[in-house]
């Protein structure tokens, strides 16, 4: 009677312990689905006419400051193909066009730059067609150009590998001397839709390990504090700055089978671990467990999750720690616990601390699994926000 009872409570913890893993799975799990993509400060999204004129109503930078009226150049763009060089330079190759009122200004020279470009030896621009029509019932000349240039960016990889990226594009007009005068505006009616999330990019582009899954225009009210020697009364002045915006994720499945499944495979094994030790001697015999080979096992288990550490650190080196190290963090403690585990273990009963020899071991080994995933899980909800 005492035996099934004993048998009783023991299932019932292994149930206990099954569901607080559970749940810290559900919560992780639930964590990640809610990762959402953080835009830069003082972002201004524009996905409409509606929210364009709302900007331009403010009148609240440079462009609107003189006596002279802005011109509204409407800009658009596609994308054939986008790949990451580095962690910071991003290749971007495809078309943007622009369409100049037929009363835009001779002295004003027509065109675009990209501020943010490198290795401008390498950057392709080349007017490729032109056209003429209306737009809002108004006459326009319309320059098309192909583009191919290499942008520095800063991107925060911090939710590696739950990445939601945005590249962007800064374009300026070509003649900075009147850039007051030029005001760069969404060119909506090129689209055939854009309220949807994608629109303006090659439906067969190549992304790698990202994927678009976002377009979208935006401004950003910049501050310059100086007037690029045009010999004017330098005085600081916000300038309302052009940008088209590609939203990209990465691959979860790639980041999970890469990272994710080798430290499954790690956490099983140390989980394997545990389980075999013994102080019944049949058992033990049968299971082969030594103080000295359980430690040898995780040196090796160790080295195994170290390699795969530096192999991520690589690829962020220039950055703080990244969410998927805090997990390597937690295996590098599993570890040496259940190095210590079998150490104690072998040592005896101890006078004061005799924890480890309950029931041959049965505290460890229940508690592996729910103290690891509940780590992982704080971890989570602490970086994740």
């Amino acid at each position: 009677m005492n035996n099934d009872i004993a048998k009783s409570k023991v299932i019932a913890v292994w149930l206990f312990a099954l569901l607080l893993s559970a749940i810290a799975i559900a919560a992780i799990g639930y964590k990640w689905y809610q990762v959402q993509r953080i835009y830069g400060e003082d972002t201004v999204i524009i996905k409409n006419k509606a929210d364009l004129d709302s900007v331009l109503k403010a009148k609240d930078t440079a462009e609107f400051q003189g006596d002279e009226k802005p011109f509204y150049i409407p800009t658009g763009f596609f994308i054939h193909s986008l790949a990451f060089i580095t962690p910071s330079d991003v290749n971007i190759t495809g078309y943007i066009w622009q369409k100049y009122p037929e009363d835009f200004p001779g002295d004003v020279e027509k065109g675009f730059i990209f501020p943010e470009e490198v290795s401008s030896e390498n950057t392709v621009l080349i007017e490729r067609y032109k056209s003429k029509g209306m737009h809002n019932d108004k006459s326009y000349n319309m320059i098309g150009h192909y583009f191919d240039v290499t942008l520095r960016q800063t991107f925060d990889y911090s939710n590696y590998p739950l990445d939601f990226l945005t590249v962007w594009m800064r374009i300026w007009s070509k003649d900075i001397m009147y850039g007051t005068r030029v005001i760069l505006v969404p060119d909506f009616d090129a689209y055939a839709q854009t309220g949807k999330d994608i629109f303006g990019v090659d439906l067969d582009i190549v992304g790698g390990e990202w994927e678009i899954d976002e377009t979208f225009f935006s401004y950003k009210n910049i501050p310059y504090d100086t007037d690029f020697g045009f010999f004017t009364d330098t005085e600081e002045a916000t300038y309302k700055e052009f940008f088209v915006n590609l939203g990209i994720r990465r691959k979860f499945i790639n980041g999970f089978v890469i990272n994710l499944v080798p430290l499954l495979v790690v956490a099983l094994l140390l989980s394997a671990q545990i389980m075999t030790v013994s102080g019944h001697r049949e058992r033990a015999k049968n299971f082969g467990f030594t103080a000295n080979g359980a430690i040898a096992t995780c040196s090796a288990l160790f080295f195994v999750v170290l390699l795969a550490h530096v192999q991520v650190r690589g690829q962020f080196a220039g950055s703080g720690l990244v969410y998927l190290e805090y997990f390597y963090l937690i295996m590098y403690v599993m570890i040496l616990l259940t190095s210590l585990n079998a150490y104690i273990f072998s040592i005896g009963k101890l006078k004061h601390f005799n924890l480890i020899q309950y029931r041959d071991n049965f505290i460890p080994k229940v508690a592996f699994w729910p103290a690891m995933l509940w780590a992982m899980a704080v971890v989570t909800w602490l970086e994740l926000g």
